[in-house]
């Protein structure tokens, strides 16, 4: 039970990572990414990639586009707004990408066996509707504590 709860715990945190775009590039795409904590070279570089890689795709630039933005030390927002993305579509293209992450966690848990399928249409179901909105806005956001399930 222990080592599943472990196995959901990391899959959902993984997921819930895009949640925080916003809230990271804030201060400046990365976040304070390792700030605080012993990453090793290699872990510092792969994040920084996939950060890049993403925000280009959200956002449809090139990761050299990103890159720059970053260096000149704009947010993610500021970059937004500059190539006429209203801060409204590009929430609406970070959800979009939430939930397809999502979808696949919710999908691998069910290949192996984690969860059933019915569970995970439930979660997705819950997902879709509760987090981000209302009382259950700061549930699996960075910085309040609180994981996917709630604790």
């Amino acid at each position: 039970m222990n080592r599943t709860f472990k196995k959901v715990s990391l899959l959902s945190l993984a997921g819930l990572a895009s949640l925080g775009i916003l809230s990271a590039s804030a201060m400046g795409f990365g976040g304070g990414m390792g700030m605080g904590s012993k990453l090793t070279a290699d872990e510092l570089a792969t994040r920084h990639t996939e950060m890049f890689a993403q925000h280009a795709s959200i956002l449809g630039l090139s990761v050299a586009e990103v890159k720059t933005a970053w260096a000149q030390g704009k947010n993610m927002l500021t970059l937004a707004k500059e190539k006429g993305i209203s801060q409204t579509d590009l929430q609406a293209k970070m959800q979009a990408l939430r939930q397809a992450e999502m979808k696949e966690h919710l999908s691998t848990l069910v290949s192996k066996g984690v969860i059933t399928q019915a569970q995970a249409d439930q979660r997705l179901t819950y997902m879709k509707s509760n987090v981000g909105t209302g009382k259950n806005a700061n549930k699996g956001q960075r910085g309040t504590g609180r994981g996917m399930m709630g604790f």
